[in-house]
């Protein structure tokens, strides 16, 4: 893969502390309301996302046992994350195509 970084655990280490760091500073500029709606949204996220992950392991494991997914998994044109059944991406926002 071209125009990937290389870096070392330790660069990996100083990056995610960094993230941390700004991601807490984030937090901590929100009011008490705008953080339990944010914690609200991050809660159903990760509980859709393992939804979708256990659905794609139901799926692996039919193929692996010789049976047909019902259908391929949907992914954002636009971000690329797991499209659920709505309309709209649960991550970015961008309207979801038919028939993906």
């Amino acid at each position: 893969m071209e125009n990937v970084p290389n870096y070392t655990p330790e660069e990996l280490n100083r990056l995610l502390e960094k993230a941390q760091r700004e991601a807490q500073a984030a937090l901590d500029r929100l009011s008490p309301e705008e953080r339990a709606q944010a914690e609200r949204r991050a809660k159903e996220m990760i509980e859709a996302d393992a939804k979708e992950r256990q659905k794609l392991i139901d799926e692996a494991a039919a193929v692996a046992a010789g049976a047909q997914p019902a259908k391929a998994p949907r992914f954002c044109a636009s971000c690329g994350a797991p499209a659920g059944s709505g309309k709209f991406c649960a991550y970015c926002g961008s309207p979801l195509e038919r028939g993906q």
